[in-house]
């Protein structure tokens, strides 16, 4: 078993007695603990669980491990070699696939949300730039889907459809209904959406090949509703904080 020396140990390695964060490809964000670590071979940590429920884990699923270090925030990709149970714990064997690196803190964090979005076809007659529509916008939705993550800057989605790179959409994003500093006004059944503008950067297989991990960047945004939606992110990012420490 290793052990931790500061002196040492270089920043970006991990070792024992980390308590890390485990991020799933869906983009779900766990809290656990090193435990044991095999020279030049995986790493045992337990299966975390919330509220009694263990974290959805398969042998042979990447991960990604987030761990922490005075100089910041280093992330490393992870693949689940084993998994075994103890008694009543369970653990999980993670082998490191790639060199931690330093993740710079970005003003633009993106954060894991699931809310319904509706994708419609975007015209140039429509204003541009993130606005706020009292009602759902005329024409019927290409699809109805949910979100995977978003910042200030853009949103990830998991779409049934492949969207063409550049190409210019309006979304609909039935969010939080006390997201209130994302919003002109309060959310109502008659103003049931906040609209924007964004283009599609990425599409994507996703996991089975019946869904697209689509990213898509925000355009013509203005200055008061950039502020808003950074502050949503940021209101939401210290919920989630919160909620892992309880929970440790």
């Amino acid at each position: 078993m290793s052990g931790r020396n500061e002196h040492i140990i270089a920043d970006e390695t991990i070792v024992v007695g980390d308590k890390v964060d485990i991020v799933t490809q869906s983009g779900q964000v766990y809290r656990t603990m090193i435990e044991d670590h095999v020279d030049n071979g995986p790493f045992l940590a337990t299966v975390p669980n919330k509220k009694g429920i263990y974290m959805f884990v398969h042998q042979n699923d990447d991960l990604y491990l987030v761990f922490y270090r005075e100089t910041g925030r280093y992330i490393a990709q992870m693949k689940v070699v084993a998994l075994e149970k103890r008694g009543e714990i369970r653990y999980m064997w993670l082998m490191q696939k790639t060199k931690a690196q330093k993740n710079q803190r970005r003003q633009a964090y993106r954060l894991p949300v699931d809310f319904d979005v509706k994708i419609f076809e975007y015209t140039e007659e429509e204003k541009k730039g993130l606005i706020y529509i009292g009602g759902e916008a005329g024409e019927a939705a290409l699809e109805s889907i949910s979100s995977r993550d978003i910042s200030v800057t853009g949103i990830a989605l998991l779409t049934r459809r492949k969207y063409e790179l550049n190409d210019i959409y309006t979304l609909g994003l039935h969010m939080d209904r006390n997201a209130a500093s994302a919003r002109a006004k309060s959310i109502t059944e008659s103003s049931p959406a906040l609209f924007l503008t964004a283009t599609v950067r990425r599409c994507v297989s996703w996991r089975t090949g019946n869904l697209f991990n689509t990213g898509m960047e925000f355009i013509g945004m203005s200055e008061a509703m950039s502020d808003g939606i950074a502050k949503y992110v940021l209101s939401e990012q210290q919920k989630q904080i919160k909620r892992r420490r309880r929970l440790i």
